[in-house]
């Protein structure tokens, strides 16, 4: 316990001294977030976050057991966090994004990584065989783009990333799989910090910027698959959906308002549930910690629905959930274009 604890005190303190020492150095090369018409912060504030988390990630690494596989996803992470630097500083299209993205996937993939089925069910394993390699594309792409679009208000991103990660331990300890805890103890420290500094409490104030949402969301996307692996499982697959519910929500509902109004599904808009919360003038605080309750709630139940009704009952519940989340949203979208129109 003792080992433990100094190593998490170690952990905590460098990733304090990255986000001061990054903080400084963002200024000097205009590495800020800017205020604009989609965004409701105050003040030029550091586009670090990500580099922080991962840099502490990098030296975390060094202190607790890791596979070589997990060693292969913090590699392929760092591909998306430094195109997102590049892209936070002098802005890239999203053609070069994916581009990127895809070359991650193609590396985590190509160690095995993957999707191979959605577990057992009456007896029977249900596998996807090759289309898996497919589907672990598409899941870790949208994962990756899904912590992205809720990168709107402060904590929100990381808050939801925290109920992820608690989630896939106690999942995991439910299961009895408590082989690499440890490492999951502390990302989630790590991604804790991030979230008090992104408040400025204590800490400077700092943004994760894309290069942050975007990787930690190709991180969590990647531990949600590695640990649900045939060889490797540390829980049912289906459990994975109770692991992110409102970010998963809230792409799939983006996805779809966007194709059936004909508008690029990745062209950043103010529709996101949290822009609509803040629109009926509820406090951007307020919206972050409701949402954030809210994830936690749904992950709760869910495990609870999977735990005493099996797999076949939860799937089906997060169908249940999606179907009200879908139409709250457009109904919380259609009344804002109504108090627009009518001004």
């Amino acid at each position: 316990m003792i080992l433990f604890l100094s190593k998490l005190f170690s952990v905590i303190l460098v990733e304090i001294f990255f986000i001061l020492f990054f903080c400084k150095f963002a200024k000097v090369i205009d590495l800020l977030d800017y205020p604009d018409s989609r965004k409701t912060h105050q003040g030029n504030i550091p586009l670090v976050g990500g580099l922080c988390v991962f840099l502490t990630l990098v030296f975390t690494f060094f202190l607790v057991e890791t596979t070589f596989q997990l060693k292969i996803i913090l590699i392929s992470c760092f591909i998306i966090l430094f195109v997102g630097l590049y892209d936070d500083k002098y802005k890239l299209g999203i053609t070069e994004r994916f581009f990127f993205q895809i070359i991650a996937c193609l590396i985590v993939v190509g160690f095995g990584i993957r999707i191979h089925d959605i577990g057992q069910y009456n007896g029977f394993v249900i596998g996807f065989g090759g289309f898996g390699i497919l589907l672990s594309f598409i899941t870790i792409i949208a994962y990756t783009n899904a912590i992205n679009f809720v990168d709107g208000l402060d904590g929100l991103a990381s808050g939801l990333i925290l109920n992820c990660l608690f989630s896939i331990i106690v999942f995991s300890y439910f299961d009895e799989k408590t082989n690499n805890i440890e490492l999951l103890i502390f990302v989630f420290m790590i991604v804790g910090i991030f979230f008090i500094a992104n408040f400025g409490i204590i800490l400077p104030k700092i943004f994760l910027g894309d290069s942050g949402s975007t990787s930690l969301g190709f991180l969590i996307s990647c531990l949600l698959v590695y640990y649900t692996l045939p060889e490797n499982r540390y829980f049912h697959p289906i459990l994975t959906l109770w692991c992110a519910p409102l970010p998963t929500f809230d792409l799939l509902t983006v996805f779809f308002r966007r194709a059936y109004n004909k508008i690029n599904p990745f062209k950043p808009d103010r529709r996101h549930l949290h822009y609509l919360m803040l629109s009926r003038n509820y406090s951007g605080t307020y919206v972050t910690f409701f949402l954030i309750l809210t994830s936690f709630l749904l992950s709760f139940f869910g495990f609870i629905t999977y735990y005493f009704k099996g797999s076949a009952y939860s799937a089906a519940f997060f169908v249940f959930l999606f179907i009200i989340y879908l139409l709250y949203s457009l109904y919380m979208g259609k009344e804002n274009n109504f108090q627009r129109t009518s001004h």
